[in-house]
């Protein structure tokens, strides 16, 4: 017996659909609203900082906004259905609700800075693995202070409690 064929959401009815499995705990991909694709962005030429700006000058990476997004978007590559999806977040003048992949629990009372290591010239991939060969971001490397001092020990950076725990 052949199914019944499935309706076709409009974006609009997309938009809500994705918004409510987000905000309900069923996530697809790694728990994102958008699939971004990292790999096709690598490819093209752009690079983790460009849209995770202030890594290189501040303690956090920062989840791009989609005015950020939209200075690319807005004119370049804009057919796309993840792209179509972004610009109904910016027509509804919504960020998208991205979820951070990385994070250090609050009772590890960590504070980590992306900037030193940025300095120190330690790659992205080091701590958050091959990310311009992803689709979607995934946790990649497990953050523990094991990991980190291990790194620490072999880039010759201090160990110190205080440097990670202030």
């Amino acid at each position: 017996m052949l199914a019944a064929p499935r309706p076709r959401l409009s974006s609009s009815r997309l938009l809500a659909v994705s918004l409510s499995v987000v905000a309900g705990g069923l996530l697809w991909g790694q728990q994102q609203p958008i699939e971004f694709p990292h790999d096709k962005h690598v490819a093209a030429g752009v690079d983790c900082i460009d849209c995770h700006s202030g890594a290189d000058v501040r303690s956090a990476a920062t989840i791009p906004s989609i005015n950020k997004c939209m200075l690319c978007h807005e004119r370049l590559a804009n057919e796309g259905p993840g792209v179509k999806l972004l610009i109904e977040f910016w027509n509804r003048k919504r960020e998208v609700p991205w979820q951070r992949v990385y994070r250090f629990e609050r009772a590890a009372n960590v504070k980590f800075r992306h900037a030193p290591h940025i300095r120190a010239k330690i790659e992205c991939s080091a701590c958050h693995g091959n990310v311009a060969a992803m689709t979607v971001a995934q946790k990649a490397v497990e953050h523990t202070m094991g990991t980190c001092v291990s790194c620490h020990r072999q880039t010759q950076a201090s160990d110190d409690c205080a440097v990670c725990h202030f």
